[in-house]
């Protein structure tokens, strides 16, 4: 810019303006050069822009638009201007607009936090003791290990810390899943099944009725990451029997890990937790393998490097009546369960799309403002849904969330675009449950994410009334006012439960898209043109 005005400035000086480079200067002024080099006279341009510089820097030091500072980091910075208190931002409000009281959604969301705060702290405190008690057994010592054990079954169960919340299954596998659940149980399950495996050659454990959540896809999934976990402490422990080169020992844990192995081959974990675990068997399997090759080997080689076993504790033989190692009937009854769950999960996901599809069919119809096509789908989504809950869902808090729980909150948009466009107004949550016609009641979390999801369906309605200009400025007026109670609703949230929080981000994408509409239609009423004219356009070229 400053170099445009210089160059303005430099067309209006006289042609015959000289100009001599600094450097031809400084060398003409140099004792020992007895003939310096004749300067070269510049003009033109040149010379006329160099002056024009030096002039518009002198004039913007008298302006103060430049800092006088002649050293420092902020040399040559321009000044700022003078503070003063600017106008505040317009306030937009709907005159039409209905909007929800959201402290109903605030005092149970509250309640929810207290309850996960309880729940971590007991899940904390009794992760940290079964590390003890599993580094104790590793130590021998089953004594002080069976003493931390009481003290993790004395904290206070998942029922006990959460409280009431407790009775609402879905609402019990959501502080599960929050508070890291999956994590206590499955070192607690490890710790409790390697000391059963220390003290009787039996690995799977016996888990006391306050560390279990009643989800019976939800425990036995533990349990597995559990005996799992258990499997891999049987590898340090097969590597510490290694150093006395007790073979018998190694062979056991060896013969006891192709066991589960094989027995967990039988499932089709699918892409879960339980499938990266699996992999780790494969490994512990192949760890016990080399070490009884290299074990045995070594015997052989020197037998007078075995340690003499006599002053070593041996196990008890086993007997013709003693109890398998492994107990192959409670695994099997676990893959029964899983299996069956498996395929009531492929059947919600399968019937969970047609609710997803009629809801988003209503969405279009309230578009292009068929309202009875809306009513239609919307009522096809209730039987489809009421239906999906009576069969599947309502025996399972896991087929209640995860896909059947998405599906809930497109009918939760579709049912609140509904009453935004035909009834101008946002729906709470007790309007929404009556509205919706299902048999069960909806959560909160759908509640919240389809109210979420509707900005951007205003957004789009904003976007494409804005074709009508200025005409269609009170419906912008009163998306944007949409948009902006819901995004002040959920701010004062005490916290977004499940992935809620990814979509704080668009719908603030969609706001300022809102209010850039507004902007730019105030412009037009102006009588300003966003794009440059012709003559712009042909002088520019």
């Amino acid at each position: 810019m400053l170099l445009m005005e210089a160059m303005a400035c430099a067309s209006l000086q006289p042609q015959t303006a000289t100009w001599r480079h600094p450097f031809l200067q400084h060398f003409a002024a140099r004792p020992h050069s007895t003939k310096p080099p004749k300067p070269r006279q510049w003009t033109g341009a040149p010379a006329r822009a160099a002056a024009a510089l030096a002039a518009i820097a002198v004039a913007r030091r008298r302006d103060g638009r430049i800092a006088l500072a002649a050293e420092g980091p902020m040399a040559g910075v321009g000044a700022p201007p003078p503070a003063q208190r600017p106008a505040l931002p317009s306030t937009l409000s709907s005159k039409t607009l209905q909007v929800p009281d959201f402290s109903s959604c605030t005092d149970t969301l509250r309640e929810v936090l207290e309850a996960r705060v309880r729940l971590q702290e007991v899940v904390g405190t009794g992760r940290r003791l079964c590390y003890i008690a599993c580094a104790k057994l590793q130590c021998s010592d089953l004594t002080g290990a069976q003493s931390v054990l009481e003290e993790v079954d004395q904290l206070p169960g998942f029922s006990a810390a959460v409280g009431d919340l407790w009775q609402s299954l879905p609402r019990r596998l959501r502080l599960c899943e929050s508070c890291n659940v999956v994590g206590f149980l499955e070192v607690y399950i490890q710790t409790r099944g390697f000391k059963r495996f220390l003290e009787t050659g039996e690995l799977l454990a016996e888990v006391p009725p306050i560390w279990q959540t009643g989800i019976p896809e939800f425990d036995n999934e533990c349990y597995l990451l559990g005996t799992i976990s258990s499997l891999r402490e049987l590898e340090r422990y097969a590597v510490n029997r290694g150093q006395a080169l007790d073979l018998s020992s190694v062979q056991f844990c060896l013969k006891l890990a192709q066991t589960l192995e094989e027995a967990l081959m039988q499932f089709n974990f699918r892409n879960s937790a339980l499938r990266v675990r699996f992999d780790g068997v494969k490994y512990a399997v192949k760890k016990l393998e080399s070490l009884v090759y290299e074990i045995d080997m070594a015997r052989q080689r020197d037998p007078s490097a075995i340690i003499d076993e006599e002053n070593v504790p041996a196990g008890e033989v086993a007997t013709d009546d003693a109890p398998p190692a492994l107990d192959l009937e409670s695994i099997g009854a676990i893959k029964l369960t899983y299996d069956d769950f498996d395929e009531r999960r492929e059947q919600v996901m399968k019937q969970s799309r047609d609710v997803v599809k009629a809801a988003k069919n209503a969405i279009y119809a309230l578009h292009r403002s068929d309202k009875q096509r809306a009513d239609e789908q919307l009522k096809l989504c209730a039987e489809k849904a009421n239906s999906i809950h009576a069969s599947f869902a309502a025996l399972s808090p896991t087929l209640r969330l995860g896909f059947f729980s998405g599906a809930l909150e497109e009918l939760a948009e579709a049912l609140a675009y509904r009453a935004f466009r035909l009834d101008g107004k946002l729906l709470s949550v007790e309007e929404m449950q009556e509205a919706s016609g299902l048999h069960f009641p909806m959560l909160l979390a759908e509640y919240l994410g389809g109210l979420m999801d509707l900005t951007g369906e205003v957004g789009r309605l904003a976007i494409r009334t804005a074709s009508r200009g200025r005409r269609g400025q009170d419906v912008i007026k009163d998306c944007l006012a949409c948009v902006q109670a819901i995004y002040d609703g959920v701010s004062l949230l005490p916290f977004l439960p499940g992935s809620l929080g990814k979509k704080i981000s668009p719908l603030k994408s969609t706001l300022g898209k809102i209010e850039q509409v507004l902007y730019e239609l105030a412009l037009l009423s102006q009588g300003v043109s966003l794009r440059p004219s012709d003559d712009v356009d042909e002088g520019s070229g």
